[in-house]
């Protein structure tokens, strides 16, 4: 009995460091849409579903590894076959609201914002494209996900 009681304990104390926020988001596809929910670890790493209006869902997972003042990086898959890699920038300390831009390894990219964001205004693909790279170079060496994601486009080097 106290076996069961602290495994719950546990699980509620973990619980407790962790918060869950929305996504919005588009893709590069025309009028795609996205959506899904990203559930945040104190610790900085996190895992996230979206599912977009023409039908595919992706799983994926982020890691903050450098505290909030840098990017998180991660890896994700779509039950599309696709893999691709994440840059996720947070807007406030706890990083709990931010935007990142993801890029499939079709060379397709999506851009998106989580939590409390109301004013972020979608970039340009061609400034999406340069802020992924910019954010990629500040995380040039730490990705840890390439077990999981392989045929991501930075795993795949």
């Amino acid at each position: 009995m106290l076996k069961h009681l602290s495994v719950v304990v546990a699980i509620i104390l973990l619980s407790a460091f962790s918060v869950s926020t929305g996504i919005k988001g588009i893709t590069q596809n025309g009028n795609e849409v996205i959506t899904g929910t990203a559930k945040g670890h104190l610790w900085g790493s996190g895992q996230f579903k979206i599912v977009s209006n023409t039908g595919f869902t992706c799983e994926g997972i982020y890691d903050y590894s450098e505290g909030t003042s840098k990017p998180a990086v991660g890896g994700f898959k779509c039950d599309d076959g696709l893999q691709g890699d994440i840059v996720v920038s947070a807007l406030n300390a706890a990083g709990s609201t931010g935007y990142g831009i993801a890029q499939r390894n079709n060379k397709s990219y999506a851009q998106f914002v989580y939590g409390n964001a109301p004013d972020f205004k979608n970039l340009s693909w061609n400034m999406a494209k340069e802020k992924y790279a910019e954010m990629s170079k500040q995380m040039r060496g730490y990705i840890n996900y390439c077990e999981d994601y392989p045929e991501t486009l930075k795993c795949k080097k």
